[in-house]
């Protein structure tokens, strides 16, 4: 394959042929396709993982140590052929990720109450803080950095909203269009319901940042609320 080096499966992680001022770490990243031959759109992006041997898959090599990181080449890897098991791959991390149990952001609504009126704006937020937490795979400690990337707004009348803001808390003087907000058309009941999209990024002790590939969708139980219609009243002023 023109331009591509090839390299054999590593040492087990923590160890080197050659001496070294810390442990090194090998991570496997699936090598994408891109340019002629692969999907257009992926020309400058990232197509699907690129084939190699007979049936295989390519995967680029990275050794990652507290002094850096640094890539190693290419090893193709076929059907039934395991990688070590004490490499950190996309997936074992994505796995490792799902496990770690993630806020349900509430969703809020105003007004408050359960009751909003028909053609007004009725405000939706939440509170969904980026937070760390720190986990054991495959012996190693990896570090997420935890951040809400998404919010996806169920409204109950067909409609969802999809955000990146979560929205805030109605405030005197604050336009309008700095909130999450809906317009509901017709009276009636309708059920809400938020899911928050959540990415991370990862690293070992020391080592760089590195992007999970994958997110966790948690989804906030449903919530009633009646849309009614506002009715004019005579007010005396005697």
């Amino acid at each position: 394959m023109a331009g591509i080096e090839t390299v054999s499966a590593p040492e087990p992680a923590g160890t080197s042929s050659q001496a070294t001022s810390s442990p090194v770490e090998y991570i496997y990243e699936p090598a994408c396709e891109r340019g002629s031959g692969a999907a257009s759109d992926s020309f400058y992006g990232c197509g699907s993982q690129q084939s190699c041997g007979t049936d295989g898959l390519l995967f680029s090599v990275v050794a990652v140590s507290s002094e850096g990181s640094n890539p190693l080449g290419f090893t193709c890897i076929e059907p039934g052929q395991a990688t070590p098991v004490d490499i950190l791959t996309p997936g074992r991390i994505l796995e490792a990720f799902e496990r770690i149990p993630l806020p349900e952001a509430p969703l809020e609504v105003q007004p408050p109450g359960g009751v909003t009126l028909v053609n007004f704006d009725t405000i939706l937020h939440t509170d969904a803080q980026p937070f760390t937490e720190t986990v054991q795979l495959l012996n190693r400690q990896i570090t997420f950095d935890i951040e809400p990337s998404e919010f996806t707004w169920t409204l109950g009348d067909g409609r969802t909203l999809t955000t990146t803001d979560p929205g805030r808390a109605w405030r005197a003087g604050l336009p309008m269009n700095e909130y999450v907000s809906h317009r509901y058309a017709e009276a009636g009941t309708v059920q809400l319901q938020l899911t928050t999209t959540w990415s991370a990024r990862w690293r070992l002790p020391n080592g760089p940042w590195r992007p999970v590939a994958g997110t966790v969708d948690i989804t906030s139980p449903p919530q009633d609320l009646e849309i009614t219609t506002a009715r004019p009243q005579l007010v005396s002023y005697d």
